[in-house]
């Protein structure tokens, strides 16, 4: 059987935000086979996987167990949980199934040789393959700006910007910990999640930097904030007066030729008037990214969702997409040769797929 032919056994693990999306993705996608669904709460436990997105009943059981998940022998795992476990998913490939998963293995190779040496170990001894997906990282931060550099010929700087209107957002971990939105500046300063921030960001740029053939030798990091002014409700609770209403990162490589690039986040909790905020910051919308390539050919790329919806629907789709790409990628990510872990460097592009098709005889 063709690998177009062939459907590959999926299991949905987890089912928060992201896992939901990824779920949806994984039923309707015309080469996968939904095997099952791991999650964590006892209220989803022995519910349909379609009961769980809003769609028809698909048969399979969600469960809490995951020797039941692992006894499936399905193909690959799209491996979603917050946070995640190391240790676990070096059991799942150990066990022969391969991985798809927006945790932070983007390209660990330089930032955690540690761990990507026990994730390695794991893939070769189960003779399967790991891939970190979804969209910022996963896709804005490294794929697409390298895909636009095929467009240049000297590359000053790369930088990728995301403008973040969060109040929809309900993760109260990401908003809280990772975001640091809510935060006094000095919880802010000593919050021990900052040095895996960093670590997660240097990865895209890293990631950057390799597939035009070159080397980060030299590292910066920026961190600026603008607090609110009056309290905020939003979907991951009140944001205090005098605790941190944006949050501005900047990390930034420099290659041994000279290219510089950065990947910037704009963080906040008002609208883009900012009204809210003891000062404000000048951005050019309130979600999307920016791609800015400057050398001898200058590119601006700007990736926003259409500007109809509402900022929640806005924030709802923008986290599908992660799920989504994930999902997308499950096809790939199972042929790809050479066990191990797997970037966008390694395999073929992601594409949506409609449907089976494949043109005979295209070489």
């Amino acid at each position: 059987m063709s690998d177009t032919a062939r459907r590959f056994r999926t299991v949905a693990w987890a089912t928060g935000v992201v896992g939901t999306s990824a779920l949806r993705r994984i039923i309707a996608h015309p080469q996968l086979e939904l095997a099952g669904v791991r999650v964590y709460s006892d209220e989803k436990k022995g519910c349909d996987a379609g009961d769980l997105v809003g769609l028809p009943p698909t048969g399979v059981i969600a469960t809490q167990d995951t020797d039941e998940i692992l006894a499936l022998a399905p193909d690959c795992i799209v491996y979603s949980p917050m946070p995640w476990d190391v240790e676990e998913m070096c059991r799942i490939l150990s066990a022969g199934i391969h991985v798809v998963t927006p945790c932070p293995y983007w390209f660990p190779f330089i930032q955690d040789p540690e761990t990507t040496a026990r994730l390695t170990e794991a893939c070769r001894a189960g003779g399967v393959n790991l891939h970190a997906s979804g969209t910022n990282p996963g896709g804005v931060a490294e794929r697409f700006p390298l895909t636009f550099s095929g467009w240049c010929n000297r590359i000053d700087r790369i930088t990728m910007t995301e403008y973040g209107d969060c109040r929809d957002y309900s993760s109260v971990g990401v908003i809280r910990e990772l975001m640091n939105l809510g935060k006094t500046p000095e919880d802010a300063l000593n919050n021990p999640i900052k040095a895996m921030l960093t670590s997660f960001w240097y990865e895209p740029i890293e990631m950057i930097a390799e597939g035009l053939g070159s080397e980060v030798v030299d590292y910066e990091q920026q961190h600026d904030f603008i607090l609110a002014k009056e309290t905020i409700e939003t979907a991951a609770g009140i944001i205090e007066a005098g605790t941190i209403g944006l949050n501005n990162y900047r990390h930034i490589g420099r290659t041994r030729e000279g290219t510089e690039i950065v990947q910037e986040q704009v963080w906040f909790m008002d609208d883009v008037s900012m009204s809210r905020l003891e000062s404000r910051m000048d951005i050019p919308r309130a979600s999307g990214w920016r791609i800015h390539i400057e050398g001898d050919v200058e590119l601006v790329v700007d990736i926003e969702l259409a500007p109809n919806l509402t900022q929640p629907e806005k924030t709802a789709q923008g986290l599908s997409t992660v799920g989504y790409h994930c999902v997308n990628a499950v096809p790939d990510v199972c042929t790809a040769p050479e066990p191990g872990i797997k970037t966008f460097l390694d395999l073929p592009m992601t594409t949506g797929r409609m449907g089976t098709h494949r043109t005979a005889n295209r070489g």
